[in-house]
């Protein structure tokens, strides 16, 4: 039988070798979700895939954190715009990498989570160049590009006003800055067939107003393109976006990157997309449409060849 002095070294020794509170160290990586949905759970699925084989990962929702989650972790990674507010506020001293959320919301971050730490994003919303380009290859005769800048949108709309000159389509503007204004808005761009260009702007696309969008602009024999397959569904003619599990992707690179001793990337736009059709809207329109994988591909090769 082991002698009391014999079992009490061991002891010793095994406090030694693990403190207390080092049995539960934190992992690596951790991650906050805004909210529990399956676009928040397919993000962070795909960012615990792209890590390297044994990587730690902790989760946690976005009401739970503090500082104590936040520190001594290799990179904190928020998914949602919850998350990103409540991380931001805490203003963790590791670097931060925002997701599944646009990019005027990260610009609205609080100023303090931008100083000392690393900083940065995979955006939800898609560069506009990339929007305009794909309207010119759907609709090589389309003249008229469609724009509505509320109060979130002001900037993006001037980006794709400007791609629109690029790819040599007239921009028509209009200003919402409550949904009031919407009508007017409407028939000022639609004056003359146009492509109108919806941003996620909630201000002038949200639930309530986007029948009355789709509807209006299907009278006046205007396609429609879209930020989400939910537009596509409801009748317009294209939409192109990002789902979760491409910008989780595209997240769980920039952090094994940072877990090989790297720094994050600058926050960018998602790197790859979808593109979905809705042919009865093109059928009804007059309109000729490539398939939504062919103009996938036909897209991608355009990027890549820039």
């Amino acid at each position: 039988m082991p002698s009391p002095f014999r079992l009490l070294t061991a002891l010793l020794t095994a406090l030694a070798l693990h403190p207390a509170g080092a049995a539960h160290a934190d992992a690596p990586v951790l991650l906050v979700l805004g909210d529990v949905g399956e676009a928040h759970e397919e993000t962070a699925e795909a960012i615990r895939q792209a890590l390297p084989r044994g990587t730690e990962v902790d989760q946690i929702g976005w009401s739970a954190v503090a500082g104590s989650h936040l520190r001594g972790r290799r990179v904190v990674v928020t998914v949602g715009g919850r998350a990103a507010q409540a991380v931001a506020a805490a203003a963790p001293p590791v670097p931060v990498l925002h997701t599944l959320l646009t990019r005027t919301s990260f610009a609205r971050l609080p100023a303090a989570s931008r100083t000392g730490a690393e900083v940065s994003a995979v955006f939800l919303d898609q560069p506009a160049q990339r929007q305009v380009a794909l309207i010119r290859l759907a609709l090589p005769d389309a003249r008229r590009l469609a724009l509505l800048a509320g109060p979130a949108s002001r900037e993006l709309v001037d980006e794709l006003a400007e791609a629109g000159r690029t790819f040599r389509f007239e921009p028509i503007q209009a200003r919402v800055d409550t949904e009031q204004d919407l009508f007017v808005a409407l028939q000022q761009v639609f004056s003359e067939p146009a492509v109108l260009t919806a941003t996620p702007d909630p201000a002038v696309f949200n639930s309530y107003t986007v029948q009355n969008v789709l509807l209006t602009a299907y009278r006046h024999r205007s396609p429609v393109i879209g930020f989400s397959p939910a537009y596509a569904r409801a009748g317009a003619l294209l939409a192109l976006y990002s789902t979760p599990a491409q910008i989780g992707s595209q997240a769980g690179d920039a952090v094994a990157g940072v877990l090989r001793g790297g720094r994050l990337p600058l926050p960018a736009a998602p790197r790859e997309f979808e593109i979905s059709v809705n042919s009865n809207v093109a059928r009804s329109l007059g309109i000729e449409l490539d398939s939504a994988e062919g103009l996938t591909a036909r897209l991608m090769k355009q990027e890549q060849g820039r």
